[in-house]
């Protein structure tokens, strides 16, 4: 939505963003609550220069991980070097953009340290997109014997982000220096504001998020064993100036993550096996959100404010896997998966309805309770030494998060039975099989090609769609089919010059759509693309020169989109359960084209004296592409960049 924002579905695997896969920092997982304003994983403070490596697993073919389908993103911190050193790295770009980033890295005796931080500003490219961050982590290590290791880490952000204000040609304060865009405040809870205003220049949000994680390692006998303990903690601030008037009208405190959590994991090897076995525990909790400063007799009904959720939802697991190498050519992968899953909270459930909308509130209890055995199974077979051949199918699980739990039991769904006083316990987890085969075949040394298929069967796919008044609709899917066929291919070219492409082509099919029969929708999840396509060139001389050209080509989609405009023609009448469709406007699709992008990057030596110096520039969308990722928000245009980083 805007440049340095925190936002969520920034990456996808298989079509499935992070309230669907499980992201990790070192193993922890870094996936929030997801409400009143936060995100499930804010990818904005996380830096690439940090990592050693990214792990990318797909699906939830393993036991280790539980709560998701899409798979895992496991990100390794760099560890500490050796010898002490320092790193800096300065940028410009295209709409006033400042980016820094230092890190400093050693060790001394039995210690070892890791210190980065950054400082990062732009002007952003949408009206009142403004954004200024700081940020900052430590993480210290205790190495003993020769595997003992204790690593203790904090990161810490503290930013403000201004909200990017509706800008059409056909109001009276359009601006025409900004693209035309819907305009978002980001945060939560929703605001009722007077017929014409909203939330106008000026207005934004403070948002400071404290991560802690202590980590110890260690081999017992012949056991690798590693316990964890993390918690997350976020504070926001939110100010809101009217659009018509200018005028300060809220002040809003929130805390939209206060979750923590606990992992064990151990290997022990044996023979022709490599046995895992582990528990895990994850809290998810936020606090309440209170009103510091009103306009009085500005807002037809008093902003909302939200109570305390302390470990509001909270799974349990535990697991057992066995990576079995029969002979040379056949590996085995054997698993289990046992997860728990508890949610209880204090919901404001609708107790009837006038004109077609909600009407009438009452504070009750709802509560969710299911256990699930997740067997996983995979074989790997080599005919020869350069090819490898794979098949592999699993059961997994994804349970509501927190947003979904609330909304739904608050009524913020499809159908509602007008005569109940009660929480229908009807929202309820995916339920997927999944099933992969696929073979990597070096091709020669240096280039490896990959191939894979793959059909995942989601019963009961959890579904969002926004716009309706005041926000949103929440409800379970019958059944979504995900298949798709990925390739591959990367490596070495000659010398220093290497490439990529890759090509993936996914259909989904649904069925058991309630929404389907009374609007204009299809029978696929028609927000995410069917074709993608990525290539690029690199080439790294040895004295630390690098160019590197990578082009982008994602296909159209089109969005679910509850329109007010368009009448629902079930308005009013009955389903054949008794239930009354009480949506009275239809769900359009609205179309984004499919684009092409195109990034180069250029890094020079200019300095090899007591210190390494480089240049660095590119540009980002070479051919100014103007398109979408999310709908009515326009991506940034043609941004040239310049830099310079010191080692």
């Amino acid at each position: 939505r805007s440049i340095l924002t925190p936002k969520n579905s920034q990456v996808r695997i298989r079509g499935m963003d992070e309230r669907r896969s499980l992201i990790l920092l070192n193993g922890r997982p870094l996936n929030g609550t997801g409400v009143m304003g936060g995100f499930f994983v804010d990818w904005s403070v996380l830096s690439a220069d940090d990592f050693e490596a990214v792990e990318i697993t797909k699906g939830g073919f393993s036991a280790k991980y539980g709560n998701t389908l899409g798979g895992t993103i496991n990100m390794r911190a760099v560890p500490p070097y050796e010898n002490f050193s320092a790193n800096l790295n300065v940028g410009f770009k295209r709409y006033d953009t400042f980016t820094s980033r230092a890190r400093v890295s050693g060790k001394t005796g039995p210690f070892g340290m890791a210190f980065s931080g950054g400082y990062n500003e732009t002007d952003g490219h949408l009206r009142n997109s403004a954004a200024e961050r700081y940020d900052a982590s430590a993480r210290l290590y205790y190495f003993w014997a020769d595997d003992g290791e204790v690593m203790f880490a904090v990161r810490h952000t503290d930013g403000d982000f201004e909200m990017p204000v509706e800008n059409r040609k056909e109001n009276p304060n359009y601006d025409p220096d900004f693209p035309e865009h819907a305009g978002t405040y980001i945060t939560g809870p929703g605001i009722q504001f007077p017929k014409g205003d909203s939330h106008g220049d000026g207005s934004f949000f403070r948002k400071i998020r404290t991560e802690v994680d202590l980590t110890a390692k260690k081999r017992l006998g012949a056991i690798d064993s590693r316990l964890t303990l993390y918690f997350n903690n976020e504070d926001r601030t939110d100010y809101f100036y009217s659009s018509q008037t200018g005028e300060k009208i809220l002040v809003r405190e929130a805390i939209p993550d206060r979750s923590w959590g606990w992992l064990s994991k151990f290997v022990w090897p044996l023979e022709q096996h490599l046995i895992g076995f582990g528990m895990d525990g994850n809290y998810l909790g936020y606090g309440g959100a209170d009103n510091t400063f009103v306009k009085a007799d500005y807002f037809p009904k008093p902003p909302s404010e939200g109570s305390d959720e302390w470990d509001a939802t909270r799974w349990h697991g535990a697991y057992i896997d066995d990576e079995w190498n029969i002979s040379d050519q056949f590996d085995i992968y054997l698993g289990l998966r046992f997860d728990d899953y508890y949610g209880e909270r204090e919901v404001d459930v609708v107790t009837g309805y006038e004109n077609g909308k909600p009407a009438g509130l009452e504070e009750q209890t709802a509560e969710f309770n299911e256990s699930v055995f997740l067997p996983k199974f995979g074989i790997v077979f080599k005919p020869i030494e350069s090819l490898s051949i794979f098949a592999r199918a699993a059961r997994a699980t994804r349970y509501p998060d927190n947003p979904a739990f609330y909304w739904y039991y608050g009524g913020y769904r499809p159908e509602v039975d007008d005569r109940v006083d009660v929480v229908r316990d009807d929202l309820t987890y995916e339920d997927a099989m999944e099933y992969e085969i696929g073979s990597r075949w070096n091709i020669v040394p240096g280039v490896s090609f990959k191939l894979s298929a793959y059909h995942y069967r989601v019963d009961d796919y959890i579904r969002w769609i926004f716009g309706y008044p005041p926000s949103r609709l929440v409800y379970n899917i019958d059944q979504v089919d995900f298949q798709g066929v990925e390739a591959d291919i990367h490596g070495r070219i000659w010398g220093g010059l290497s490439g990529f492409a890759n090509f993936t082509w996914q259909d989904t099919e649904k069925t058991g759509d309630v929404l389907d029969a009374s609007n204009d929708l299809t029978d696929s999840l028609s927000e995410l693309p069917e074709k993608k396509f990525n290539c690029g060139l690199s080439y790294s001389h040895r004295n630390g020169a690098k160019a590197t050209v990578s082009l982008r080509w994602v296909d159209e989609r089109k969005v679910p989109y509850i329109d007010e405009n368009v009448t629902n023609p079930l308005a009013g009448e009955d389903n054949p359960d008794g239930t009354s469709v009480f949506v009275k406007s239809a769900t359009v699709l609205k179309k984004l084209d499919s684009f092409v992008t195109m990034d180069i990057f250029l890094k020079y030596p200019v300095w090899k004296k007591g210190f390494d110096g480089f240049l660095t520039a590119g540009v980002e969308n070479l051919f100014d592409e103007a398109y979408e990722e999310e709908f009515d928000f326009p991506a940034p245009g043609r941004s040239y960049s310049i830099g310079a980083e010191v080692a």
